[in-house]
């Protein structure tokens, strides 16, 4: 609830982990019901739910006879595919736990899943996924499933034969999945979900999402638990659940297509991936009905845009941490004219207070800390009793037992009885719908021998997107480390969206009064002449790339862009990618579309880009880097 202890509104708690069906029970329903629809499109493969179900039974069997059990883990380490999906299935169905770690996440999460649960099977796909110097540092490790061996038909086929399940049931307070977001220690925390929570957050969806026959598109990654509310409401519900592969997902042009092609109805992605999402000329299609955004701040500006291109399309707006199972509050009406969106109100069976240091409740428009309680509040962290305790806490205003989940995001409830976020309490952000902890990033670049301490502010300039910017002192005898080579040591161990967009060398941490290193005094040192350094990129450039490189350095307002670094990492974000492609615009007319930017990450590939387009050398090196657009 959202206001006085005790008040009720029109979200009323309704469905609770004892009153919502069970998920896996939901889901075979469905499969008796409407045995022929299709169910799942990704990659290419179309999945009934006939289909999916027994894949999932055949899949399941193999994960089985390789010890995978109630309490157990399954660690799917595989590119989004059918094959993934199928795996989250096959744990429901055995009643074990399921972990999504894609292989190009970092090896760190990987190797905290391990220490954290007991982690039966990874199914993997390739050597690299899994490197066999970390199973053989592990007293028990794992059982490696290699993903490329397994044929989906087979499983099928395999699932086919089955006429029961030989599972034992499990309750509801089961662990359903654990989820890693980063740590301030620089360890990863693990938030468990059981199966009952995550019911819960799946029930109560049918009022805001609809009851008729949908398509829904999400544009996620497994591994972000955002993309759970709609995937399994879908799955349950006798939905079509559309998925972009890996290729698909950082290519705007091939999403928007995806979209057409399938005539989808809803719609799922982060803020800034839908803004790239409206720029594409190609457009979504008129079927559309619904599109939810959640994961960061959603603006008046993306509404009004939103507003604009799809007058008769809703946008709903959610918010959630991760330890609250996907999403907690629900923004149906966003108001384009207001000077900010709402996160809402609470789902049914959640319960929102925004609280002051001593757990009271703030008047209306005064901010505090935002807790949740209710049954969407999570199990708590993996194998971390301590930072489970100091984040859940008893709640004094609910049920005895109950508890609240200190978010740690700033909030005030306005006249309307809405909630509106105001930032965080501590060092934790959000970029491009990724949870961000600064002090993973500090502890990652500690350990670069040239620095010896490393403090990280997350900085906003105007309505453009965070930024991070890294201050770092060099170990004694050592001059400042190359901004370069920082990065790079970053790009190994941490993803791009972590990744510092700025580093600042120091010759000593300025410190406040509690001796802690002065924040305040470190933004004084933020460059602010950076548009007035941006010039010509240093070594030897020439033809297109140089010409790039100048645009890149114009939009940044910096000129220390490597041709291989990631626009994104350098200080890009969806605002500054539609700078970018005007200017690139109006030197190559038509050469790039704004969508492909989302692809063509670098000044080289741009370079390559441009030079194909017009049929002209790029009089440089083209070597072009891969498509990262990181969610």
């Amino acid at each position: 609830m959202t206001g006085h202890p005790g008040e009720t509104d029109e979200f009323a708690p309704a469905d609770t982990p004892a009153t919502a069906r069970p998920v896996w029970a939901a889901f075979r329903s469905q499969v008796a019901r409407t045995p022929d629809a299709t169910a799942l499109v990704i990659g290419g493969v179309s999945l009934t739910y006939r289909r999916l179900d027994h894949a999932s039974a055949g899949l399941a069997r193999l994960l089985w006879q390789h010890g995978l059990r109630p309490g157990r883990v399954v660690c799917v380490r595989t590119q989004q595919s059918a094959l993934s999906v199928v795996a989250l299935l096959a744990a429901l169905r055995t009643g074990a736990t399921w972990a999504v770690l894609e292989p190009d996440l970092p090896v760190d999460r990987f190797e905290a899943l391990c220490r954290d649960v007991d982690c039966a099977v990874v199914l993997s796909e390739g050597g690299d996924a899994v490197p066999a110097s970390v199973l053989a540092a592990m007293p028990t490790p794992p059982t490696v499933v290699d993903a490329a061996g397994l044929d989906l038909t087979r499983l099928v086929e395999a699932g086919r034969e089955l006429l029961t399940d030989p599972y034992p049931p499990v309750p509801e307070q089961t662990p359903a999945y654990v989820a890693y977001t980063s740590g301030s220690t620089g360890v990863p925390k693990g938030v468990m979900v059981s199966r009952g929570q995550l019911a819960a957050s799946i029930s109560c969806r049918g009022p805001v999402y609809g009851t008729e026959h949908a398509v829904l598109l999400i544009a996620l990654r497994l591994s972000f638990d955002g993309i759970l509310g709609g995937m399994f409401w879908s799955l349950t519900g006798g939905h079509t659940l559309v998925l972009p592969d890996p290729r698909q997902l950082v290519q705007v042009a091939e999403f928007t297509r995806l979209a057409r092609e399938h005539r989808i109805t809803h719609l799922f992605n982060i803020p800034s991936y839908y803004r790239a999402v409206l720029q594409d000329p190609g457009g979504l299609p008129g079927t559309l009905r619904l599109v939810v955004v959640g994961g960061e701040a959603c603006t008046p500006q993306l509404v009004g845009a939103h507003s604009e291109r799809l007058p008769g399309t809703r946008i709903v707006n959610e918010y959630g941490p991760t330890e609250t199972t996907i999403a907690c509050t629900v923004e149906t009406d966003p108001d384009p004219t207001r000077d900010r969106v709402p996160i809402g109100r609470p789902w049914p069976g959640a319960q929102t207070l925004v609280l002051d240091e001593r757990l009271r409740e703030v008047p209306a428009g005064e901010r505090g800390e935002l807790y949740v309680g209710g049954s969407l509040v999570a199990l708590g962290y993996a194998n971390q009793p301590s930072r489970t305790a100091e984040r859940f806490v008893a709640d004094p205003y609910g049920r005895p037992g109950g508890r609240l989940y200190r978010t740690g995001d700033i909030a005030s409830v306005d006249e309307w009885g809405a909630l509106h976020y105001h930032g965080r309490t501590d060092d934790q952000a959000k970029i491009r719908g990724t949870r961000i902890e600064l002090g993973e990033i500090e502890a990652v670049l500690e350990r670069h021998a040239d620095v010896e301490q490393a403090v990280v502010l997350c900085e906003r300039a105007g309505q453009d997107e965070p930024q991070i910017v890294a201050f770092v002192l060099p170990t004694p005898g050592s001059g400042p480390p190359d901004a370069a080579e920082l990065r790079a040591h970053c790009r190994g161990r941490l993803m791009e969206q972590a990744t510092p967009t700025l580093f600042v060398p120091v010759d000593h941490m300025p410190l406040d009064r509690s001796t802690k290193a002065d924040r305040a005094a470190l933004r004084t040192l933020v460059p602010t002449d950076r548009q007035a350094s941006a010039g010509t990129p240093g070594g030897d450039w020439s033809g297109h790339r140089l010409a790039v490189g100048r645009i890149w350095a114009d939009v940044l307002g910096h000129a220390r862009s490597g041709p291989d670094d990631n626009f994104f990492a350098v200080g890009g974000s969806s605002i500054k990618v539609i700078d970018l492609h005007d200017r690139l615009d109006e030197r190559w007319p038509e050469a790039l579309r704004v969508g492909e930017l989302f692809d063509c990450v670098t000044i080289a590939a741009q370079a390559q880009r441009i030079a194909d387009r017009l049929g002209e050398p790029t009089q440089g090196d083209g070597h072009t880097a891969p498509a990262t657009y990181e969610l």
